[in-house]
């Protein structure tokens, strides 16, 4: 059985990871998707961030532990790219603050999902 406490963590992995897409959609729509002045990696990273974090966000429903294995490797990724990015290219340091932010959250409360998604993934 899925506890309270697993449901209102995934909704809040939910809506930051929504947050995170509008981001980037509104990012995409500004820059026509090319971000000027950075490399290409770094390009396709943040434009592929549109299509997988409602993507992770959904699996967090879906299949719980699968969204909690994606909702991971996206914001380890992302923040361990940003640092760089803001360490390189002088790039926006509050995002990253956020970001980084959600992270403890998340590392914090995986459990919770991970544990009580057993039953329902079963």
């Amino acid at each position: 059985m899925v506890t309270s406490s697993a449901k209102v963590v995934r909704l809040v992995w939910a809506i930051c990871l929504l947050i995170g897409t509008g981001f980037h959609m509104v990012d995409f729509f500004r820059s026509g998707g090319a971000y000027p002045g950075y490399p290409l990696g770094t390009v396709v990273f943040w434009n592929a961030l549109t299509v997988l974090d409602p993507l992770a966000a959904t699996l967090l429903f879906w299949r719980p532990r699968l969204g909690v294995l994606s909702t991971l490797a996206i914001i380890l990724s992302d923040v361990s790219h940003n640092v760089w990015a803001v360490a390189t290219y002088d790039a926006m340091v509050w995002p990253v603050a956020m970001q980084a932010a959600f992270l403890v959250f998340v590392l914090a409360t995986a459990h919770l999902i991970w544990r009580d998604s057993w039953a329902q993934e079963a």
